[in-house]
């Protein structure tokens, strides 16, 4: 079985060069006849040969990226194991690789590469694996690009293909100790380390070990402490244990040299709410800052002043919710007004040279204090706008209000035939609804609506008003004992009474 041979990426190039160039020579380049006009105004016709499916330059540098990346990884798994074979019924290792990641280091973007990839798998160069839209593709190129015609490689069975990643994270796919590299020792000032006897290796990872002198020599603590007396008594698993006893109490230990300190005598409650406020506004003002520990304690010390007042307010636990929530709301304003002013000055959290100008001191009225005064002026500008709109609301509800009892009155005047008022007089039924309709139209569909379906109901009833409605002489006319009076047309003429109807 065959072991991994060393890649030339050089060589690997130039045969890359050598296909790119055949290929688009060989591409056709029809003729095309176009009329050309000249400046003795004559038309002659121009015969172009133009080629087609010309794969262009920048596919080059594409491809020379991703030849870097494979080999480079590619070399790094042949040195990193020497040992390790592969079947010639599977392929050589693929690289897992995407196309935003590759857009980074070729200044493109990721649509750029994409298209760039089609054009390679089209020329035979590369091939690809998809394994899903949240996870990388597989990347091979071919062995003929690789390693030439004298070396032949299969490319079936691309599942038992091995993967490699990029260098940044070979410390997550192999383990930590290096049996085939040669060991590279350097003394630092970390005595735990030097205690376990673990080194560094020729690529600056942590895990190889010196070679013990003696049976005994290169032990761990813990493993070299149960080789005593009573070693026989102990088993694997309180060895193990307790290893990890002393794994988390280093890690606690650098944690608590890592972790910020609060101002002294901060209760818990208001700890919490101080931390809650400034990771917020790290997280929405300083986005692309970072702040080392000695700098987000001046921040806590400038927030705890110049925000919270020292928490010598007095409030209850309800308070002090709505006054943090006042306080986030600040954060949310002043960050929507940087976002939209890129080129505004943003202060640091606390003061560095001038005391007081710092972006949390109580002094600085340009920074968050004076938040406070910008947000009630919006509150008083908003509550004027709102108190308008109800006025304006209130004022189209009694015009639509009194337009629509006018409407029934029109209608029902005209039902009985009576004398229209000056801005109807004329108009059938059609033209009285249809005149309505368009002046409820301007004031919306829900008034819209309302006339329409008032109109419905006075055509169910034939026109007819409510008795609430009626007036004292309608009622007197639509009375159940009406006595029907026949009238002749000369009694309609002149001042006789049956003529005001």
């Amino acid at each position: 079985m065959p072991q991994l041979p060393r890649i030339d990426s050089t060589e690997a190039y130039v045969r890359f060069l050598t296909l790119y160039r055949k290929h688009n020579d060989s591409c056709p380049a029809p003729s095309h006849t176009r009329k050309k006009k000249c400046l003795d105004g004559t038309v002659v016709e121009v015969t172009i040969h133009r080629r087609t499916g010309l794969i262009p330059e920048q596919v080059k540098t594409t491809f020379h990226m991703m030849l870097k990346k494979y080999v480079d990884n590619y070399n790094y798994v042949r040195e990193k194991l020497p040992d390790f074979v592969y079947d010639e019924s599977d392929r050589y290792p693929s690289l897992l690789m995407n196309n935003a990641r590759m857009g980074e280091w070729c200044d493109c973007s990721d649509r750029t590469i994409y298209n760039h990839r089609k054009q390679l798998e089209t020329l035979g160069v590369i091939k690809t694996k998809f394994r899903g839209r949240r996870n990388d593709y597989e990347l091979w190129i071919t062995p003929e690009i690789l390693f030439g015609n004298g070396e032949e490689a299969k490319t079936e069975n691309p599942s038992k293909t091995p993967k490699i990643d990029f260098l940044a994270t070979h410390g997550k796919t192999f383990p930590h100790s290096n049996t085939n590299g040669v060991i590279i020792e350097k003394e630092n000032d970390n005595a735990e380390t030097l205690k376990s006897g673990y080194r560094e290796n020729s690529y600056g990872e942590r895990g190889g070990t010196e070679t013990p002198k003696s049976p005994k020599e290169g032990l761990s603590e813990p493993i070299a402490q149960s080789e005593g007396l009573g070693a026989a008594r102990r088993s694997k698993q309180e060895i193990m244990a307790q290893a990890q006893q002393e794994r988390d109490l280093r890690a606690d230990t650098l944690k608590s040299k890592m972790t910020p300190a609060l101002p002294v005598g901060l209760e818990k409650h208001f700890g919490e709410l101080l931390v809650k406020f400034w990771m917020y506004a790290w997280k929405v003002l300083y986005p692309d800052r970072e702040f080392s520990k000695e700098q987000q304690e001046a921040a806590y010390v400038a927030i705890y002043h110049g925000v919270y007042n020292r928490f010598d307010d007095a409030r209850d636990g309800k308070g002090w919710a709505d006054f943090q929530a006042r306080q986030l709301e600040k954060l949310d304003k002043a960050a929507k007004y940087y976002d939209h002013h890129p080129d505004a000055y943003l202060p640091d959290p606390y003061a560095v040279q001038i005391r007081g100008k710092g972006y949390f001191d109580q002094e600085n009225e340009r920074g968050f204090a004076g938040l406070e005064a910008w947000m009630k002026r919006d509150e008083v500008r908003k509550a004027s706008r709102k108190y308008i709109y109800e006025q304006e609301k209130s004022r189209r509800e009694a015009k639509a209000e009194k337009l629509l009892k006018e409407a029934r009155r029109d209608f029902e005047r005209l039902a009985l035939g009576a004398a229209q008022r000056q801005e109807v007089r004329g108009k059938t039924q059609l033209q009285l609804w249809n005149y309505y309709r368009l002046i409820f139209a301007g004031l919306g569909k829900q008034y819209e609506r309302k006339f329409a379906q008032q109109y419905l109901d006075q055509q169910a009833s034939g026109f007819t008003p409510p008795k609430y409605y009626q007036t004292k002489r309608q009622r007197k006319m639509y009375a159940a004992d009406t006595i029907v009076v026949e009238v002749d047309e000369w009694m309609t003429e002149g001042d006789w009474y049956y003529s005001e109807l």
